[in-house]
């Protein structure tokens, strides 16, 4: 009699660890961040360097209006990926442009949720005063 009730008691915790368990967890959890602004005052001969290593994977969203070069690309020196603005010759004003960035990583859950990707978008806008 003992072992048929440890037995349905047992039975019993299974199934409602395995009620508790079927809630449905999405396998990506995306959580769009605000906005970041970076003002950045650049000389007419120099460029700017932003190191977006930390950033995942990073697109021009909305270029810049006034550029030589505005690019995504790799620091030889550094070897991290950079974006690098140069201002178009002879320019001197303000110009602006938007990185939209998407970062995901792998999230681990309690006993029942276990793991999934979460993934945090983002777009920075850098807003370049260009002088002298």
């Amino acid at each position: 009699m003992k072992q048929i009730v440890s037995l349905s008691l047992m039975l019993f915790g299974l199934l409602l660890i395995t009620q508790s368990c079927s809630k449905e967890i999405p396998d990506k959890m995306i959580q769009t961040l605000p906005i970041e602004t970076i003002n950045a005052t650049v000389s007419a001969d120099n460029g700017y360097k932003l190191n977006i290593a930390n950033l995942g994977e990073v697109k021009i969203n909305r270029q810049a209006l006034h550029f030589a070069v505005s690019q995504i690309g790799i620091d030889v020196k550094e070897g991290t990926p950079v974006y690098t603005y140069v201002p178009a010759a002879g320019f001197i004003g303000t110009d602006e442009v938007e990185l939209f960035s998407a970062k995901s990583f792998r999230s681990t859950g309690g006993v029942c949720s276990g793991s999934h990707y979460d993934t945090y978008m983002t777009s920075t806008v850098i807003k370049f005063i260009v002088a002298k």
